[in-house]
């Protein structure tokens, strides 16, 4: 796609394939922040399959409780605890008292790691790693059980599951040790990822999804109820608003090829028009697939404006 390139002026100095970097890989967020957010949660379905033994989540499921939601027949072999006796007082049946059971979920962080998120100011791939650490510790600590998947062209090396706070400090060490591939597959990658986790679950895509694949093809492969995804767009303002003009070459980031081009107003309108529309058919290929999509840009605080955005967008609780 044309849009995928960087913009560079023709006398800037040669950007090779393998000169983009990972940036400083610094402490993500400071403790004072973590409490802040633990105070949110992220919503999850009640379609998901989940384990009842843990978690804080909504499920379909009606077990024994105290806390009264419906009543069924005692069979034998029920827990007389939650027997209602007042109601065996009334009517002369015995009920059971069921309510509605929570539970853990899993939750599936996949971080596009390709050359092009390394563009952006700041860069996007520090964004994705910022919003996969924050929505991890969300995970861990409202036991869930957590699994990030940095990916190219494949998944690579993953981490997780894991439950519990105390798996936070490896989180974090997991995710800023995260570097650049040359490319990505986004497609590919999320229809293997569905088949590896046949479980399902509650999957964030942080992606700036410049890929030379269909999205549809992987979201097909995770479809609701058994899956419940989240497609998180980074783009930076210049991938919207490139704000050049004049004669320039432009460079693939991932593929390092190069073109030629002159850039005047009627060109620049052309492109502004082609992301916007790029942008809404993703918003609508989400729609169709059952998958929520909020675009987010890389500039944006994270604690002052995409938290509030995702809490808004009803996608944290």
């Amino acid at each position: 796609m044309w849009f995928k390139t960087i913009f560079r002026r023709k006398p800037a100095a040669p950007l090779g394939p393998g000169s983009a970097t990972i940036p400083s890989a610094g402490r993500l967020f400071d403790e004072a922040f973590l409490r802040r957010l633990e105070r949110m949660s992220m919503q999850a379905r009640r379609t998901l399959r989940g384990n009842p033994s843990s978690g804080e989540h909504p499920s379909r499921r009606r077990l024994p409780t105290t806390v009264f939601s419906e009543h069924r027949p005692y069979t034998p072999g029920d827990d007389v605890r939650y027997v209602d006796w007042n109601a065996y007082a009334r009517q002369e049946h015995v009920l059971l008292k069921l309510g509605e059971a929570e539970q853990d979920v899993h939750v599936h962080l996949l971080i596009d790691a390709s050359r092009s998120m390394t563009i952006g100011d700041p860069p996007r791939l520090r964004l994705a790693q910022q919003l996969a650490g924050a929505l991890g510790y969300l995970a861990l600590a409202h036991s869930d059980r957590l699994h990030v998947a940095p990916f190219g062209q494949q998944a690579g090396r993953s981490f997780g599951p894991a439950q519990g706070k105390s798996r936070t400090v490896d989180m974090f060490r997991f995710i800023e040790r995260i570097t650049p591939q040359p490319d990505t597959r986004v497609g590919v990658v999320l229809a293997d990822y569905a088949r590896a986790h046949p479980q399902g679950g509650l999957l964030v895509l942080c992606s700036d999804l410049l890929a030379t694949d269909s999205l549809e093809a992987g979201l097909r492969a995770l479809a609701p109820p058994r899956w419940q995804v989240l497609v998180l767009h980074l783009l930076d303002q210049r991938d919207l608003e490139p704000g050049l003009q004049g004669p320039l070459e432009l460079e693939d980031s991932e593929t390092g090829q190069r073109l030629a081009v002159t850039l005047d107003e009627a060109t620049l309108r052309a492109y502004v028009r082609a992301a916007r529309e790029w942008r809404e058919r993703i918003a609508g290929l989400c729609a169709r697939r059952g998958a929520r999509y909020a675009p987010i840009m890389s500039h944006w605080p994270l604690e002052r404006q995409i938290i509030p955005y995702l809490h808004a967008r009803r996608l944290l609780s």
